[in-house]
């Protein structure tokens, strides 16, 4: 997905909790190609890149409809496609959707918790990954990289928030 992986990263890096509706679009559309990459990979692209939008749509639709469930969902999408890039990324591309799936599964739990701030960690850690991913950069220097656009992606996040919520209080939704 090269140049179009990487716009998606900076998104989801710099607006992720801002725009939460297109955070849970473009984390769901990760997800799906990766779930989908999984699941079928013997199936043609269209067939993942539809998987995918549907995904897609289906975050966003919570997102407008139903905020608290989206963010369940945000979380449960998050931290799947989060397990895959790093196991992609940094453990030589084995993959295990039961660790994936647990993965997803604690994510949802901390989006529960805590929604915004794990909106922000997720968005900024998704968005370096799937910026790192894209690059092409040899290992130790993706790690560099990846932790940099994470502090920056936390800075400017934290920046965009209504001010009554930059003193880390755990809060619902705007």
């Amino acid at each position: 997905m090269g140049i179009s992986s990487i716009i998606l990263g900076v998104i989801l890096l710099v607006f992720g909790r801002k725009l939460f509706w297109l955070f849970i679009s473009i984390v769901g559309f990760l997800f799906g190609m990766g779930f989908a990459g999984l699941v079928f990979p013997d199936q043609p692209q269209w067939i993942q890149v539809l998987f995918a939008l549907g995904a897609g749509f289906f975050g966003a639709l919570l997102a407008v409809l139903a905020q608290r469930v989206a963010f369940v969902l945000a979380g449960f999408y998050g931290g799947f496609h989060l397990a895959l890039i790093l196991s992609q990324s940094f453990a030589s591309g084995r993959n295990s959707i039961v660790l994936f799936a647990v993965v997803g599964v604690i994510g949802a739990v901390f989006a529960t918790l805590i929604m915004d701030w794990v909106i922000i960690v997720l968005s900024c850690l998704l968005g370096a990954g799937t910026i790192v991913e894209a690059s092409g950069l040899g290992q130790e220097m993706r790690v560099i990289v990846f932790l940099l656009l994470v502090i920056t992606g936390a800075f400017i996040q934290i920046r965009l928030l209504p001010h009554s919520k930059a003193d880390f209080k755990m809060s619902d939704s705007e």
